[in-house]
């Protein structure tokens, strides 16, 4: 028997050994694959190794010149250039000819028609001007044109273009009123001079002036790419900034330079395989500090497969989300970084959410230009997000969280932009405009959350505030088939939920796992005293193996009940484990005290389990039994409930049924207290009301 029971020992201890091989690989090929993910996603440009800002003093020793680099321009300077080419560039206009010729000649032919009021020598200088108008050239510029701002124009004529002065042409208009006004000053019989106005004169002015909207963009674009990056020389030698200087906006611009040199001198293969392996060690140093602090504080999460895998998923897409500001060349601002991290905020908790936070953020403030600024920024607002969102329950919550966080960035920014700016101007609102549609975009946390939920079986406060409503389908159906069970159940939910408020954990997720741990007495209630009436007991005609079964049962068939309602773990965590591996001591006690001599099969008498885990399962255990033993009492004062509660949680304690609980001897102390205190205050005495008395 002794080495069957050693054969089988070492068995399981095999089994034991190679699980915990095959977690130990699974960890430490995830935080691997996922170290090298990262390293593939970090920008390969050596970075600068001096970090500055304007206006900050400058904090290394005083940096000289180590080679001869030129002056690179500032974008907004470069920004201007292109503004000013866009503003001074000439419009070219290609001239035609040929429509001219035909208007002017129509134009000899109508007047032929009227030469009988006048002489010849009048019409040839009527047609003479008309010409001389068509020769310095007749125009219609496009509405976009401001042309109050156009000083010269480009006419091609032959395929050659001459720059002239643009109030040397005519619009339509002045082609009109120039010639009107030149048949006025012939000074003509007033007839006449009626006939020639009267023939539509504007009929015979066409443009003969086309604008070039391609030419006049390619001469653009060519000038643009004639603008120098660079003005000006920095000699070797010459100093850049002394130590404790302050950062001027002049010699951030010679820094930005040399910054620029620097990052262009490098790119070859050395130099990407030396960069690659300095990512790789920080990477690795980020990724192991947010273990080392899992592991410290969170051991459960830690060795738990799914929720190891969880956050380290939730740490990669984190630093994904990051590194689309390199890839999309879009604004790091924009970016909702926090997303992931107030998902695990809301699921596991501040301290988990907020490891992640440092972890992260440490690598992706590599991809902000201004580094210091966007790490103070994320840690700010992660901080403040996490603390409002501790418990999110309702909706309101999310946008309140949301509120403060716009909040943070623009005060964190703003303070920033004083210190290296000097002051607040209007470009900066553009940056304020990023922040803004970063917060919008950490609004589809609320719907990412329950696919979170559906996709790896987790349970939101949310979710739980929705599972605790009265009217939940299992709860209607205990209410209607064991409406003692029901009482009792939300006894034990006050019970639980007061200790947890008091020792730390989800008030919400005990006092739902409480509602739901008895679920399973509604397959046979009148097989538990709380359902029982009149006096009668079936357990009175069972043995007591069988009638321990019976109770037993309520564990599996709540389990049943559980799945049948699409209950999430979270739930079904209380209905397994809210008896532990104990024993119905009972029908237990009652079998030993009748058949002493008799061997018992202890198996028949234990709960399945196993024993609880989260320290909220474990107070719902302690509430349960304290709860059923406190109706029995006769007499219900301060002195039994007390010795009551200590007696059954330290029996439990004696047990073992806590020795996996997330519980220290001081929580269970408290726990003792608050149970003690409101089983002192449900069964205060009453004061009987006296009866009136009848006057004879």
């Amino acid at each position: 028997m002794n080495k069957d029971n050693s054969i089988k020992s070492n068995m399981l201890s095999n089994k034991n050994r190679k699980h915990r091989t095959i977690q130990h690989v699974f960890k430490i090929s995830t935080i691997i694959i996922i170290c090298g993910i990262i390293v593939l996603l970090l920008p390969k440009i050596e970075g600068f190794k001096y970090s500055y800002q304007k206006g900050m003093p400058w904090k290394y020793e005083t940096l000289i010149a180590p080679i001869d680099f030129p002056l690179h321009k500032s974008s907004e300077e470069i920004t201007a250039e292109i503004e000013k080419i866009r503003e001074e560039q000439p419009p070219i206009l290609n001239y035609t000819e040929a429509s001219s010729d035909v208007q002017i000649n129509k134009f000899a032919e109508k007047l032929g028609e009227y030469k009988t009021l006048f002489n010849g020598n009048d019409i040839n200088k009527i047609v003479t001007k008309l010409r001389e108008i068509y020769s310095r050239g007749i125009l219609l510029m496009p509405e976009k044109f401001n042309t109050d701002k156009i000083k010269n124009i480009l006419v091609v004529k032959d395929g050659i273009a001459q720059e002239e002065k643009f109030s040397n042409v005519y619009t339509l208009k002045q082609a009109y009123e120039t010639l009107v006004e030149y048949v006025q000053s012939l000074h003509l019989a007033k007839t006449t001079e009626e006939k020639i106005l009267s023939m539509g004169l504007n009929n015979y002015i066409n443009p003969n002036l086309e604008y070039d909207l391609t030419k006049t963009g390619l001469a653009v674009e060519t000038s643009m790419k004639n603008i120098t990056p660079t003005q000006g020389m920095i000699n070797k030698g010459d100093i850049i900034i002394s130590r404790n200087d302050l950062v001027t906006p002049e010699t951030y611009k010679v820094l930005e330079s040399f910054r620029i040199e620097h990052e262009q001198s490098l790119g070859s293969t050395v130099d990407r395989i030396r960069i690659t392996a300095a990512q790789t060690i920080l990477t690795l140093i980020a990724i192991l500090s947010f273990s080392m602090f899992l592991y410290i504080s969170r051991k459960r999460l830690f060795y738990n497969t799914k929720d190891f895998f969880f956050l380290y998923s939730m740490f990669l897409l984190t630093i994904a989300v990051g590194s689309i500001s390199y890839f999309q060349n879009i604004n790091i601002l924009a970016i909702p970084v926090l997303f992931f991290p107030l998902i695990v905020n809301i699921l596991f908790g501040t301290r988990p959410a907020l490891y992640l936070l440092l972890g992260t953020t440490m690598l992706i403030s590599y991809y902000a230009p201004n580094n210091y600024m966007y790490f103070f920024m994320q840690i700010a607002a992660g901080i403040v997000a996490m603390f409002s969102l501790s418990h999110l329950q309702r909706r309101s919550q999310l946008f309140i969280a949301l509120a403060l966080i716009f909040l943070t960035y623009v005060l964190v920014y703003g303070a920033f932009t004083l210190i290296q700016e000097g002051s607040f101007a209007p470009k900066h609102l553009f940056a304020i405009l990023l922040l803004l549609i970063n917060t919008v975009l950490l609004s589809l946390i609320y719907p990412a959350l329950y696919l979170v939920e559906k996709l790896f079986g987790y349970t939101s406060e949310i979710s739980l505030l929705e599972f605790s409503n009265p009217n939940h389908p299992a709860l209607r159906n205990l209410t209607k088939k064991a409406p003692g069970t029901f009482q009792h159940s939300l006894m034990v939910a006050n019970l639980a939920e007061e200790a947890i408020y008091h020792i730390g954990g989800s008030p919400l997720l005990a006092r739902t796992g409480a509602l739901y741990h008895d679920i399973g007495k509604s397959y046979n209630p009148i097989m538990f005293i709380e359902n029982q009436t009149g006096g009668l007991n079936p357990h009175s005609n069972l043995d007591f193996d069988e009638s321990a079964q019976l109770i037993i049962a309520h564990v599996t068939q709540g389990l049943e009940l559980a799945n049948k309602y699409k209950l999430p773990e979270a739930i079904k965590n209380f209905i397994r484990t809210h008896h532990g591996k104990s024993k119905v001591k009972y029908f237990y006690y009652s079998f030993k005290n009748k058949y002493p001599d008799k061997e018992i099969d202890e198996a028949l008498f234990t709960y399945p389990g196993p024993d609880p885990v989260k320290k909220e399962c474990a107070v719902v255990m302690m509430a349960d039994a304290v709860e059923a033993a406190s109706r029995a009492l006769e007499v219900k004062d301060e002195e039994n409930l007390t010795n009551l509660v200590n007696n059954i949680i330290d029996g439990m304690l004696q047990e073992g049924r806590f020795a996996n609980a997330d519980l220290t001897f001081r929580d269970i102390s408290t726990v003792k207290r608050v149970f003690t205190e409101m089983l002192i205050n449900v069964y205060h005495a009453r004061i009987a009301y006296p009866k009136l008395e009848k006057k004879s």
